[in-house]
């Protein structure tokens, strides 16, 4: 029998990787708020609904006369806590929703790993501007501002002054669900471990440098740039990440699971586990960067786990070593006079793809950038070695077929 498995995210961050998992022995249900082209030619069935609402997908399922899964997950979208309940409502392997809940939540999953050992920043939860400013006396200045339940860096914001804590904690906290994660800040280098955890050990298949050179540029808000491969990191520091990375996945009860990770090493050695959850690294990462520097595609072990399956360890082993990088443009407010179509800069030599990373169209008003989701466009490059790459992803940022009306127009 055709297995049927539920894919369950964001059309900007799946549609390429949906043509790949279409198979005669795989009927695919695409569940997604915004369907691209890509997503609609992949699908058997098509579902319109919000990916991070778990009644919304269940409604739709259900109009849709889906009556049985096979499998569930997510891909472009951080929802494991809608993984969870869809896969317990069909009778598929998943995470029980109060692991997903653990580490989806920032504050649970900050204490969790805080009773497990692991080196976090010093941290306080807060449900209210007093209880922040409270919290940022015991930090000590300068703090990060994180809203728990919010992810794509949505609502967190740098603190620095005793002045900015109420304003930027009164943003903070109308960002997400009334309480907010106050982080000590730290600098050093950031990277992306993508893996799967699975009785006990982590399978790596991807690891990455976060580029955060214009980090502060829109303070108080961050600005992540892309992702960068191979890592500046030596191989022992890898490995050194990677063991961090299992133990907080053991903490959690991340097991099987894919799993994705955000992670600071500080200029004098330490690993801090910024983020971990129990979902694909997004915004095309693990499917297409680390996929096209590596050679490893994770998407047929993501299947396999999702159906109960045993992975395939020998899929995670890299086939090619190659530098590729993924850019973003910020967008930072303006009124949009003239768009063209982005794949005309995809003919230019070591350009995977373009792509804008909202619509565009005549007359269409940015805002001022916000946070990490807010991207004008993005490129993936390709070289003999990383500078060549990073200087291929700016010149096609610079070639990008849009105009802004100035000023007096």
């Amino acid at each position: 029998m055709t297995d049927r498995i539920l894919v369950c995210g964001l059309g900007s961050g799946m549609d390429r990787s949906l043509a790949e998992l279409r198979s005669p022995k795989l009927e695919l249900v695409v569940a997604t708020d915004t369907p691209g082209d890509r997503a609609r030619a992949a699908a058997d069935t098509l579902v319109l609904c919000d990916p991070y609402d778990t009644t919304a997908v269940l409604a739709a399922l259900s109009a849709a006369g889906i009556d049985r899964l096979d499998g569930v997950f997510s891909l472009g979208a951080d929802n494991p806590p809608v993984i969870s309940a869809v896969a317990h409502r069909f009778g598929c392997p998943g995470l029980p929703l109060e692991t997903t809940l653990n580490c989806t939540l920032k504050d649970r999953r900050l204490e969790i790993l805080r009773r497990a050992g692991l080196d976090l920043p010093r941290f306080a939860t807060a449900a209210s501007v007093a209880e922040t400013v409270r919290a940022v006396a015991e930090i000590g200045l300068p703090v990060v501002l994180k809203p728990s339940d919010r992810t794509g860096s949505l609502g967190v914001m740098k603190v620095e002054s005793a002045e900015q804590i109420r304003p930027r904690a009164a943003e903070a906290l109308r960002a997400g669900g009334g309480r907010i994660v106050v982080e000590e800040f730290l600098r050093g280098t950031e990277h992306t471990l993508a893996g799967f955890m699975v009785d006990g050990a982590l399978h790596r298949f991807g690891f990455a440098d976060r580029e955060y050179g214009r980090k502060e540029e829109f303070a108080p808000y961050f600005f992540e740039g892309g992702d960068t491969l191979p890592s500046r990191l030596t191989a022992e520091q890898i490995d050194e990440v990677t063991e961090t990375v299992r133990r907080g996945a053991r903490a959690l009860r991340l097991d099987p699971a894919v799993i994705n990770t955000d992670i600071l090493r500080t200029h004098d050695g330490r690993v801090v586990l910024l983020e971990i959850t129990c979902r694909i690294t997004g915004a095309r990462i693990a499917t297409e960067v680390m996929r096209l520097a590596t050679g490893v595609d994770p998407l047929p072990n993501v299947v396999r786990l999702a159906l109960g399956r045993p992975l395939d360890p020998a899929e995670l082993e890299p086939t090619r070593d190659r530098a590729v990088v993924q850019r973003f443009q910020p967008a930072d407010g303006g009124v949009v006079e003239w768009v063209g179509d982005p794949r005309d800069v995809t003919r230019r030599a070591g350009v995977h793809d373009v792509f804008w990373g909202m619509e565009l169209a005549p007359g269409t008003v940015v805002p001022p950038y916000r946070g990490g989701a807010d991207a004008l466009a993005g490129v993936i490059a390709h070289a003999d070695d990383v500078a060549a790459a990073e200087a291929v992803a700016a010149r096609t940022l610079r070639a990008l077929p849009l105009r802004f009306k100035d000023a007096a127009g």
